[in-house]
Order: C-alpha cells, then sequence, then structure tokens
C-alpha cells in the first residue's frame, strides 16, 4: 500500500538525513580539533572551521550555537578517548596482574592514544591554559574523574608495597602524566615507536636512572644491604631531584628533597 510505503520511508529518510548531519558534525568537530590544536582556540574563527570542513561558513550553526560550543564538544571528546583506552586497557588485564603491570599498561594506553588520537588530544593540551575558567570547569567532572582512576591505581600499588609508601600520589601522577602529554610536542617515530616510549617512561619512573654506584645530589652513595626497605623512597627523591628543574646539588639539600616528596610538596624549584 501506499501508505505504508510513505509510513516506511519516512524514517528511513530521516535516518539517513541524520547520518549525514552526523558525518557534517564529525567533520567540524575535526576540523576544529586540528585548529584549535595547530593555532589556537582564539586565533581560529568559524569562517576558518568551515573552509577545513568544506562546509559553507553559515550553516555551522545549523549543527553548533557557538564556538563556545564546539569548543566543549573537541575537549570532551579528548578527555574522553583518554580515559576510556586506559580503563579499557587495565580493565583487560587477568584478575593475577600485578598494580605496577597495571600502571605499565595505563601508561602505554595513555600515550598510544594521546599520539594516535592525537587532534583532540592535542587540541586538550594546546588550548586549555588558553580557555576561560568556565570553560575549563565545563568539563572538570571528566578530568576529576580521570585523575581519580590514576590516583587509585598508584594507590592501589602504594598499599601493596609495590611502590614506596612514601611517594606522594598526586606529585607522582602529574609527573608521569606530565611528561607524558608533552610527548606530542617532540615525539618523533623515526626513532622510537610509541610502546617502547611508554616503556621508556615506564621504566624511567618506576626503576629510576641512576646506577647502584652513582655520583647523587652531590656525593657518591653505595647501596647498604641493611637499607634496603628504604630504598625506594630515596630512589623516589633522587629521582624528582634529577629530573625536575633546580635539582639537589649537595647532602642537605637531597635531605630536604626527600622530606619534601613525604609531605609531598613541590618545592623542588630554584
Amino acid at each position: 500500500m501506499i501508505t505504508d510505503k510513505i509510513k516506511t520511508s519516512k524514517p528511513q529518510e530521516k535516518s539517513h538525513r541524520a547520518r549525514k548531519s552526523e558525518v557534517t558534525q564529525g567533520r567540524i568537530l575535526d576540523a576544529s580539533a586540528e585548529l584549535f590544536g595547530e593555532q589556537g582556540y582564539f586565533a581560529t574563527t568559524l569562517r576558518q572551521i568551515a573552509k577545513r570542513a568544506k562546509i559553507d561558513a553559515g550553516s555551522i550553526y545549523y549543527y553548533f550555537d557557538s564556538k563556545d560550543e564546539i569548543l566543549d564538544e573537541v575537549m570532551e571528546i579528548g578527555i574522553r578517548a583518554v580515559a576510556d583506552a586506559v580503563k579499557e586497557a587495565v580493565d583487560a588485564l587477568p584478575d593475577t596482574t600485578t598494580n605496577r603491570e597495571k600502571l605499565k599498561a595505563a601508561t602505554k594506553a595513555h600515550l598510544n592514544t594521546l599520539l594516535k588520537f592525537n587532534a583532540y588530544t592535542s587540541a586538550n593540551v594546546a588550548i586549555f591554559a588558553q580557555v576561560s575558567s568556565e570553560a575549563q570547569n565545563r568539563n572538570q567532572k571528566l578530568r576529576q574523574d580521570y585523575a581519580a582512576y590514576w590516583h587509585d591505581l598508584f594507590d592501589a600499588a602504594r598499599k601493596s608495597g609495590e611502590i614506596s609508601p612514601t611517594t606522594d600520589l598526586s606529585l607522582v601522577r602529574l609527573f608521569l602524566l606530565g611528561s607524558i602529554n608533552w610527548s606530542m610536542q617532540w615525539y618523533d617515530p623515526k626513532k622510537k615507536s610509541i610502546d617502547e616510549l611508554a616503556l621508556s617512561f615506564y621504566e624511567m619512573l618506576f626503576n629510576g636512572i641512576l646506577g647502584s654506584n652513582t655520583e647523587c645530589l652531590g656525593r657518591k652513595r653505595t647501596p647498604h644491604p641493611d637499607r634496603s626497605r628504604h630504598a625506594d623512597g630515596r630512589a623516589h627523591a633522587a629521582l624528582l631531584a634529577a629530573l625536575l628543574p633546580g635539582r639537589c646539588t649537595n647532602g642537605r639539600r637531597a635531605a630536604q628533597a626527600r622530606k619534601n616528596s613525604r609531605r609531598g610538596s613541590r618545592c623542588l624549584s630554584r
């Protein structure tokens, strides 16, 4: 019957339009993420976005009310992409997996998504400091949830004795993720694969960069067997002192570095 054809054809037509609309919306978001990452949020105009997306400038308002709304979408997609990838990687591990191995998998997943899903993730890193606090706060819950997830991973490792009990969880999270996020600025796939880079980040954080008999913080230190239970704490302080600006250069400042590490202070600066 003709009426049946009309009834069945309308939903199909609507579905086709919806799919077409989603494709166009995706092109707008892709173009926006690329431009935000390349030249910043404020330097990017709707006309530039339309040109990159290959649509008429005026048609953007059919899909988005403003550039701020586009910003929110781009930032949310970038955050969710990384967070979901990390959680899926950890959840896929066997129940017998150690907490440190979970952290290794999380590090690899974060870096992989960051570099492979580059447009949205790089836009997040590049423009976060540029936009207003109001814009930052609109995605704050997502960022807080992701930070809490990493906090729980490190906390589980600390409670199980796999990392030092004096480890400042907030500081070590910021140290690791901050280092990984900055890799977008200098990573060269010709020199090292993403997996190799992820392993380097992991080993540098958990195994350190110092040898057993290395001049550290101004004087030579040789491990003593009776002090093995304190090794993790010393290695953590030494790593921070060696890698952060204003590294300690004498024994007294080294002691202060260890003290600050326990307190969770960021005073390892000039």
